[in-house]
This record gives C-alpha cells, sequence and structure tokens, in this order.
C-alpha cells in the first residue's frame, strides 16, 4: 500500500490529482460515445439507411406525413407473458407474434408492440370461431380494436369493416379459429389481397392462417403463414413472429364503387302516365305501381309511382342489379337508389337498406342478374321489409317487391321468377298495382311459393342428353318419394327389400327408369343401389340427384359382365336378405310394380318353389289385351325386372353365371336344374322395356319382342283373382280342371296372321269364354305343332314364350286360352 502511494505521488503529484484524472477520462469516454459514435453508427448502418429511403417511398404515397418511429411510440422494453420471441429487434422495427387457434379447443394469440392484445384469458376479450382481428393504426401505432367475425357463417360485417373502419396504411393483424373461410366470398378474399395476403385464397375448411398486413399493401408484402389440414380433422397452428419494420411496402390507396342514390330535388322523371297504365283509379289513401324487370340484358327495368317513371333504361342510375325507389309515407319519392350486385359486394346495398327512415315503402326490382355478390345480411334486411321469396333468388332469376319498414309479416305484393339452365332468363315480371300507404302483412305467404330445384338444374346445366327431364317446368320439380298409400301395406317385406339397377350405357333410359321407381307408393331410397361401371361417372350424379345410392363395379367389356359383378356385389352388402329386385337396363316400371310385387309376396314367402317373380310378360301384346288381374306360374325365366330369391340364385347362377346366363336374358338362361323351380308371370306385364335399334344380332326376333306395340299394366292398384292359387300345388289341380272344363278349339291350320276363323268359331259358341287347343307331341319339350299356331293368337310368333308343363296359356279380350301339349301331364290327367 505504501508503495502504491509513492507512485501516485510520484506520477500525479498526490491523491487528489489521481482521482481527478479518473473523473476526467470518464466523461471524455461518455461524451465520445454518445454524441460522436452513435451519429457515425446512424450514418454508416445499412439497414437504417434502407429503412430511411423505404419510409421516404412511404411517405411520397400519403396524404399525411408519417413520423418517424420514435416519435410514434415507445414499446414496454418487456414483453408481456405469452409474447416473447427469440429475436431481438432493433430500436426501429416492433415485435410481433400471432398464433392462429387449432381446432375447437387451443384458441389463437395475438401480441404487438410486446403488448398481448387476443389470449382467452383476456377480461371481456371475445374471441370465437373465424377471423379474430386486431386493428393498430398505421401512423401512431395505437390500437384502433380488437374484434371478431364468424365467417363461418357470413362474410358481411368482416368486409364491410375492411372496406369502411381502416385507413389506408392501418394494420391488420388476423388469426383463425375453427373454420374461418366458409362464408368468405370473392369479394372478402380479394380485399384480403389488397392488404398484402398472397395465400388467403389456397386456404380451405379448416385449415389455419395468420396474417400481418396494411390496408393499401401490394399482394405478397403482408406477413403470413397458412397450414392445410390435409387428412386431418384441422389444420396446424400457424406461427408468425419477429420484428416488423412499418409500412411493410408501398401504400396504394384503396377505393371502392360509390353509393349510387338519388335524393329528392335530383330525382329525374323520363315520363308520366296516368295511373302507371292501370285502368282503374286508386283509392284516396292509394298510389299507382309499375314494377317491370325487364326480359333480357337488352331490356329496361322500369318503376312507375303515382304515375312518374323514375327507373328506366340511363334514368337515375337505372341498370344491372338491384334498382330501388324508396317513397314516404305521403306518397312522395324521397329517393332512388341502383346497387350493382352482379359486379359489386353488397356493401352500399346494406348501409342503404340499414338507413330506412320507419314506414317509408320501398319498391325493388331486379335486372339481368342481381344475385351473384347479393349478400346474406342484405336478404335478411329485405326479409325485415316483408320479402318471403328473396332467399330463392339465384343467377338470372327476376324479383320484385313493394315492402315497408316496420311491415308486420309478408307483403302481399312480391314476386319471383326463376330462370332456366344455363344462361337462359326468367321470365320477366310486369305487374301494376295500387299500393296502400301503409301496407297490411300477412302472417303466411297468401300463394304458395315457388319452388325452384337447385340442385336439378346444375346438373342439367352440365349435362346434355336428358329430354324433358330439364326443360320447362320439369326443371323444378321436387324428386321425392311417394309415402305408401295402403297402410294395410305397411309391414309388408317388399317394401324392405332391397332394390338393384343394373346400369346401362344410355344415361337417359337410367334417368326415366329412377323416375318410375322413385313414384312407386312406398318406396324406401335407402334400399336401392344403382350399379354403374366405374368407367362412366355422369350416371353417379345423376343417381344422386334422386336421393339413391349408386356403387361402382370394375371396368366390364359386356354388360352381361357388369350384371353378374352387380349381382355377386347387391348380394354381398345385403348378406342376411333372402330376396332381391333386379331391375335391367332400359326398363320403365309400371305404376303398381311394387304394389303387385308386395301382394306376391307372401305366396313367394310359403312356396320355395317359385324361384323368382318376373314382372315382364313377352306375350303382353297391345292387339292380344290380356287381363292385368291374372298372374301366371311358367317354366321359363324372361327376367328384365322382377324378384329373386337368394337359394335359387346360390344354386343356380352364383357359381355358373357364364354357363347360364351368358346371353341376354331374353335369348333364353338355361339352368342346370329347374326341375323343382318356376316362376310367377303376370299376363300383362309390369315393366316396359324401351324400344331396341336393329343393330344388334337376330335383329327380327328381338324387334318383333320390343317394338310391337306392347301393354303395360297402368293401374296403380290392380286386383288380383287368382292369388290364392299361385301355390303349386293348388296351381296344377285348378290347372287341371280348367283344361278339362275348356271349350276345344277343333280348327289346326295354320296362320300368317290372327285367323279370324278361329274368332268366328269362339264368337259362335258364346256359350264359354275358356278355350283350349291341343297340339301335337312327340315329347314334352316338343313344340314343333305349336309353332304355327301362334300367329292365330297374335303371340310372339318365333318360338312359344311361357310355357308351364307344355302348357301356354293367356288371356285375350276377355278370353282365357290354354294351348294344351298332348304331352303335357294336366291333358293326361283329363
Amino acid at each position: 500500500m505504501r508503495k502504491f502511494k509513492r507512485v501516485i505521488h510520484k506520477q500525479f503529484g498526490g491523491v487528489g490529482n489521481f482521482f481527478a484524472m479518473i473523473i476526467l477520462v470518464s466523461i471524455t469516454v461518455i461524451f465520445i460515445n454518445t454524441y460522436v459514435l452513435s451519429k457515425r453508427n446512424l450514418s454508416d448502418n445499412p439497414s437504417d439507411k434502407n429503412f430511411r429511403i423505404r419510409d421516404q417511398i412511404y411517405n411520397q404515397n400519403q396524404t399525411d406525413e408519417y413520423p418517424t418511429l420514435q416519435q410514434q411510440t415507445k414499446w414496454p422494453s418487456v414483453a408481456d407473458a405469452g409474447c416473447e420471441i427469440d429475436e431481438k429487434c432493433s430500436y426501429d422495427s416492433i415485435p410481433y407474434k400471432v398464433i392462429s387457434g387449432t381446432g375447437t379447443e387451443q384458441y389463437p394469440i395475438i401480441c404487438f408492440n410486446n403488448k398481448l392484445l387476443v389470449h382467452k384469458n383476456i377480461k371481456d376479450l371475445k374471441i370465437g370461431r373465424g377471423s379474430n382481428i386486431v386493428v393498430v393504426d398505421g401512423k401512431t401505432y395505437d390500437v384502433k380494436f380488437v374484434e371478431t367475425f364468424d365467417t363461418y357463417l357470413e362474410e358481411n360485417f368482416f368486409l364491410r369493416t375492411l372496406r369502411l373502419k381502416l385507413n389506408d396504411g392501418d394494420i391488420l393483424i388476423l388469426a383463425s379459429f375453427d373454420e374461418m373461410v366458409y362464408a368468405l366470398r370473392e369479394a372478402s378474399l380479394s380485399l384480403l389481397e389488397n392488404y398484402g395476403s398472397q395465400v388467403i385464397k389456397k386456404v380451405k375448411y379448416r385449415d389455419s392462417f395468420v396474417m400481418i398486413g396494411q390496408k393499401g399493401l401490394a399482394r405478397g408484402k403482408a406477413i403470413e403463414m397458412h397450414q392445410s389440414k390435409g387428412k386431418r380433422e384441422f389444420g396446424s397452428a400457424a406461427h408468425i413472429s419477429g420484428c416488423a419494420q412499418f409500412p411493410l411496402g408501398r401504400i396504394t390507396p384503396l377505393s371502392f364503387p360509390n353509393m349510387e342514390v338519388n335524393k329528392a330535388g335530383k330525382i329525374v322523371v323520363s315520363k308520366t302516365v296516368e295511373n302507371c297504365g292501370l285502368f282503374q283509379t286508386c283509392k284516396e289513401n292509394e298510389f299507382a305501381v309499375h314494377v317491370y324487370t325487364g326480359k333480357d340484358n337488352n331490356d329496361e327495368p322500369k318503376i312507375c309511382v303515382d304515375g312518374k317513371y323514375v327507373i328506366s333504361k340511363g334514368i337515375n342510375d337505372a341498370g344491372r342489379g338491384l334498382n330501388i325507389v324508396v317513397v314516404s309515407n305521403g306518397k312522395e319519392i324521397i329517393r332512388t337508389g341502383h346497387f350493382d350486385t352482379w359486379k359489386d359486394d353488397s356493401t352500399n346495398l346494406e348501409i342503404f337498406l340499414e338507413n330506412l327512415e320507419d314506414n317509408v315503402i320501398i319498391i325493388a326490382v331486379t335486372f339481368d342478374e342481381a344475385s351473384l355478390k347479393l349478400s346474406q345480411h342484405s336478404k335478411t334486411l329485405f326479409f325485415d321489409l316483408g320479402s318471403a321469396t328473396i332467399q330463392n333468388l339465384k343467377y338470372r332469376d327476376v324479383w320484385a317487391l313493394v315492402g315497408q319498414k316496420g311491415i308486420k309479416g309478408f307483403s302481399p305484393y312480391e314476386e319471383i321468377s326463376y330462370a332456366g339452365v344455363g344462361s337462359t332468363y326468367a321470365p320477366p315480371i310486369d305487374k301494376r298495382m295500387c299500393i296502400p300507404q301503409t301496407l297490411k302483412g300477412v302472417p303466411i305467404r297468401p300463394d304458395p311459393l315457388p319452388y325452384r330445384n337447385d340442385k336439378r338444374r346444375e346438373f342439367c346445366s352440365r349435362y346434355d342428353g336428358y329430354g324433358d327431364f330439364c326443360t320447362g317446368t320439369n326443371l323444378d320439380k321436387n324428386l321425392v318419394a311417394i309415402p305408401l298409400i295402403n297402410k294395410t301395406l305397411e309391414d309388408n317385406p317388399i317394401y324392405s327389400t332391397p332394390i338393384l339397377i343394373i346400369a346401362g350405357i344410355s344415361h337417359n333410359s337410367l334417368r326415366m327408369c329412377l323416375e318410375t321407381l322413385l313414384m312407386q307408393p312406398g318406396i324406401n331410397v335407402e334400399n336401392v343401389i344403382v350399379a354403374v361401371d366405374e368407367k362412366f361417372t355422369e350416371p353417379l350424379v345423376l343417381i344422386d340427384l334422386f336421393g339413391f345410392r349408386g356403387e361402382k363395379t370394375s371396368n366390364s367389356s359386356t354388360y352381361i359382365e357388369h350384371y353378374e359383378k352387380s349381382l355377386k356385389r347387391v348380394w354381398e352388402i345385403y348378406s342376411n336378405k333372402d330376396k332381391i329386385i333386379v331391375i335391367e337396363e332400359d326398363l320403365i316400371l309400371s305404376p303398381d310394380f311394387l304394389y303387385t310385387l308386395a301382394l306376391l309376396s307372401e305366396t313367394f314367402r310359403k312356396d320355395e318353389t317359385i324361384g323368382a317373380i318376373q314382372m315382364w310378360n313377352p306375350n303382353s301384346y297391345d292387339i292380344i289385351n290380356g287381363s292385368i288381374e291374372l298372374i301366371y306360374r311358367v317354366d321359363q325365366f324372361y327376367g328384365l325386372g322382377y324378384l329373386l330369391r337368394r337359394s335359387f340364385y346360390e344354386k343356380n347362377m352364383k357359381d355358373s353365371f357364364k354357363d347360364c346366363c351368358s346371353k341376354r336374358v331374353w335369348e333364353k338362361w338355361t339352368f342346370s336344374d329347374t326341375s323343382s323351380s318356376s316362376f310367377l308371370m303376370p299376363d300383362v306385364s309390369r315393366v316396359f322395356r324401351r324400344p331396341i335399334d336393329g343393330n344388334r344380332i337376330n335383329t327380327k326376333h328381338v324387334e318383333t319382342l320390343f317394338n310391337r306395340r306392347r301393354r303395360t299394366c297402368l293401374n296403380p292398384f290392380p286386383p288380383l283373382s287368382n292369388i290364392d292359387i299361385l301355390r303349386k300345388d293348388k296351381y296344377d289341380a285348378q290347372l287341371t280342371k280348367s283344361v278339362n272344363s275348356a271349350t276345344l278349339i277343333k280348327s289346326s291350320e295354320g296362320c300368317e296372321t290372327i285367323n279370324n276363323n278361329v274368332y268366328n268359331l269362339i264368337q259362335s259358341q258364346n256359350t264359354s269364354n275358356i278355350f283350349k287347343y291341343v297340339y301335337h307331341q312327340e315329347s314334352l319339350n316338343d313344340v314343333a305343332s305349336l309353332l304355327p299356331i301362334l300367329s292365330c293368337f297374335e303371340l310372339f310368333p318365333y318360338e312359344p314364350l311361357g310355357l308351364y308343363h307344355g302348357i301356354l296359356r293367356f288371356s285375350s279380350n276377355q278370353y282365357h286360352f290354354y294351348l294344351v301339349g298332348s304331352k303335357s301331364p294336366h291333358y293326361a290327367n283329363v
């Protein structure tokens, strides 16, 4: 210590001088650091130089001068809990942290300037599904407001906020929660691109999204992140954090369409017409009105009020979209408005409607197209003015309303007209009426509302070739199942039996089949499966339109191959069912198709010798004029539309389909063992097979079978007279008895056409209406002697169809005929 003091005295002349020197050096260092180095650093820092240059560019595009960051705000040096970031921000940048919500449990977080602004624990702060936003003043960095918008349900107030409540350059911070884009339309998405986003249009259902942008910022300049949900239920959290320098880029002031409104004193009258063209004069407390929507875009909208046309082409901004006239309770025209809701969003329209005075009358007509950007909130406002149909307005529909602010119920002065398919226009509305100064609303619409089938319209606009299904009034007919009318059949098993339709290549034929199936009383659409070859996609859309289930089968080279796969698949789907109904391609069903099967279901259940009930009779020609009351047993199977027993399928078809059924069913399916089985068949068909073209093998045979004029039952509830005797033992006994008692036809001449001598013989023997003709047989299957006789009765001429034990049975014009083989066991018994 003494040595140290000697050094101080030697070098500084004493201890006091030593401390004085230390103080002087310290002051010098502080001065240099504060006033010299800091200025040099400012001038030499490239990032700061860039910031100042960018700030200058920004200021050149603003009407107000933006102060520097130091002048604008002073943020907390310590971040709020939850706002911490890894990066340390420079004095000229602002820290931020934005995290989207995840699912419905993890809420979004928004931090700005080290302040926690959005968090589930902040008292009285609303956080909800959709878009959660913080808006910051672009000049002062003060928080202007925090809000949440359920953009899953609607975009109206979100869009209006972005358009009207933010100034150019204001900062928008957005974080999604749960689902945010379902209700966002083009107007909102495009506007967010004007806040700098370039990925907002890629955000899909339940994706996660966060962004920091500014109003007027060029697309792609925002700070943003998008997390797709992929195959998960929700996207993972989108997260952005760091330091931001504002402005984020060049700010271009945004402009929006002006509200086209004309007030009293500036309203132009195009012409005056007494009583607006009404023949009668309106009462003292009424005024005349004429509304016209125009027939197409080359026409014009018209609104006449009390003799004055104030809406027409070139008058008071009238044009495409919605044209509105507001009338005071004293019949004075207060203002007119035009809103192009095809081109522009509905913000101006909403503001216009929200600011209507109490009790004013509003007259509105559409022109050309008004639905595209008409918001749900606008429709709600019109609903409050008395509209009941505005919700139904679609592309190029036309609509007219006379409503009133404060009306109780629906306006009786409203009409809507629906457009056709594609770009066609709706029939115009052209109405003249006397309107009371105070409208009396009705609690229920006085007329039934026109129904619009949008799903059917969309289908018809995409696909051609469906004829009257897609034209005229059919376009809006609802496709609904018809309930069971006969309540005694409620528990009948037919109405819970699976129905398989095996679709072919004609989509329009499939459409007609589905229509007639849907019209069957008691049809259960959940029981219907339509099998479609996987190479066809259009039928699946058609099937869905009807509410049925489409089932794809693997690619097949022939219809029969597709047929086999379809049968196999439906038995797999309904593994616990003992029967199915099969309907082939190109069929139209009679109105009693299911009803007749229901009446026969008990016989089918009790008699297991019946392999199927086939609903098509090859001899059901119009000229024969059979009986809708009769059902026969037959040995041959003709398919087309039928009820099939599982046990018969598994025994005769499942493992031998290519052997039994490789051809179309009318070319004869032959089963290995049918000695114990037969089939039921009506005397008059319950299905109609559409005519067949000539591009087939054996054309003459097929055309005679299908293209001759045929008879199909049209009675929805025909009586069946012989249900009780259709079981095998009773049927065989009754058949033997009938053959025995029938009057014998002795003529044996063959016929090129119907033999008048035969019918003369029948008519002369008027003591009976039951006849038999016996043909010679060498064996039970010998039909050579029968063939020449078939044309005598206008039966199918090329082979006998509908035989049962060698007997061909049919009725014609109230006569009953049995063409009996000499080897038939029923004739041998006689």
